[in-house]
């Protein structure tokens, strides 16, 4: 008679072939921006391959990862044309891939499933929800060939010539929300001014939404000019030509607007929201040490990222036209050498020379370097008011308040100020960390304390 032979089992880890291939899905939430990511992994263990698509994009085109590493446990890819990286562990019983993605030295945590995944809802809590207590209207402004696409947002049940805002974004193609990570701060701005009796006029930047032109040639002085053709605009129109107009910029829009009502008797007053007090060479060196530093890297990564950029704008201002081409990419190529490595990690010396090229050598770069407060403010005879946050690392409080208040003409300071709002970052949230990563992460758009003094200060104002 035979014994029954009991044999027990054994789980094995290791993936067998197939168990991988197919299809995943992902939704996640980096910078405050919402993805979602559909990858199918095929042909593994010979040759395996790895294809992302965008299933919310109209066009969903496949992307091919040019690196793919699958072991028994492990899937790593990386998509070198947007510098992104997956490293990420695979579960025995086959329903998830959890790792790290990273890009550009920002990293976040994915998840992969079988199961399609839905769009995660980014919270922001102050963005204006129907109905609204006022009247919204989009419109077409002219500015020569150009056409403005704009909005005008108007308080309701209100008599008498109430004042109307201009509102100008930073640096960077923008919509006239000035979105950003998820946030819409002009958006946010223009409703609480309405709310408070105040209009505004807010328009798309060039080559973006529905304004024509191409935003990649444009110079600070068209940027100044589409703020012109917003003041003409309100002064044509018989339903706002006797109210009173102001500008408020926004960062490097604060220089398009400062340039603007330097060339208008019409505008009333000025509001310079996280804008350069200084110099723009002063404020792109100052922010080339904070940001880094404040994002993690060494004191030696930031010091030497500093002397770069401070290096490249006295080289580019002291030299001619023709010439800038040629004496950058001579300086590059002995600058590169004595990077840190942790700089060369992140870069490689093609990628190093030609990005610094395209973003350094242009028209608009020089007129940014050579802009100075100075050369605008001390001419203005209308009340100004400058508010930089305390933990802004792109536009630094502290020289920038000290510039603004050094040259406030003598018919304005009476009722000009220079404020720093206290924990308010570059985009006036209050921050914890306050580095550029963290914008998104925040689900306050713009400090209600920074909306409340400006509309205060503009209502102190007695404009009619």
């Amino acid at each position: 008679m035979h014994k029954l032979i009991i044999i027990p089992f054994i789980f094995f880890t290791f993936l067998s072939s197939g168990q991988i291939d197919g299809t995943w899905y992902t939704s996640f939430v980096v910078m405050g921006t919402s993805n979602r990511m559909t990858m199918t992994i095929s042909n593994y263990p010979s040759t395996p391959k790895v294809i992302i698509i965008n299933p919310d994009s109209e066009k969903q085109k496949e992307n091919k990862m040019d690196a793919v590493k699958i072991s028994d446990s492990t899937l790593n890819f990386s998509w070198s044309a947007i510098a992104l990286t997956f490293k990420g562990k695979y579960y025995p019983q086959g329903d998830s891939l959890s790792g790290t993605m990273s890009q550009s030295g920002i990293e976040w945590p994915v998840c992969f499933y079988r199961e399609e995944q839905a769009s995660i809802k980014v919270a922001r809590p102050q963005e204006p929800q129907e109905p609204f207590n006022y009247t919204v209207i989009d419109t077409l402004i002219e500015n020569g060939k150009i056409v403005l696409g704009a909005t005008l947002v108007i308080p309701n049940n209100l008599s008498g010539n109430y004042p109307i805002v201009v509102l100008a974004s930073g640096s960077g193609a923008q919509d006239r929300n000035c979105e950003l990570l998820g946030h819409k701060p002009f958006w946010v701005i223009a409703d609480y001014l309405a709310e408070n009796g105040i209009a505004s006029l807010r328009f798309d930047d060039r080559g973006v939404g529905k304004t024509t032109g191409v935003f990649q040639m444009a110079t600070l002085e068209d940027f100044a000019s589409d703020v012109l053709a917003c003041i003409s605009f309100l002064k044509s129109d018989s339903r706002f030509a006797h109210h009173p107009i102001g500008l408020a910029g926004h960062s490097e829009g604060g220089m398009h607007v400062m340039m603007a009502a330097s060339k208008n008797k019409s505008v009333q007053f000025l509001i310079e929201l996280a804008s350069v007090g200084t110099t723009g060479k002063d404020v792109l060196v100052e922010q080339q040490y904070l940001i880094p530093k404040k994002g993690g890297q060494s004191e030696e990564y930031a010091q030497w990222n500093k002397s770069l950029f401070e290096e490249m704008s006295t080289l580019l201002l002291a030299t001619k036209k023709k010439k800038r081409a040629e004496k950058l990419t001579a300086y590059l190529n002995e600058k590169y050498k004595s990077a840190p490595e942790e700089y060369k990690k992140l870069t490689n010396e093609m990628n190093f020379k030609l990005g610094m090229q395209m973003f350094m050598n242009s028209e608009w770069m020089i007129e940014f370097l050579s802009y100075r407060t100075e050369d605008y403010l001390p001419k203005l005879s209308i009340p100004v008011l400058a508010i930089n946050g305390s933990e802004d690392i792109q536009v630094p409080a502290k020289s920038s308040r000290q510039g603004f208040e050094k040259n406030f003409s003598k018919e304005s300071r009476t009722y000009s100020k220079a404020v720093i709002a206290t924990g308010k970052n570059h985009l006036f949230q209050t921050c914890t960390e306050c580095t550029v990563k963290e914008y998104g992460d925040i689900e306050e758009t713009f400090s209600e304390e920074v909306l409340k003094e400006m509309t205060t200060w503009i209502k102190r104002l007695n404009l009619k």
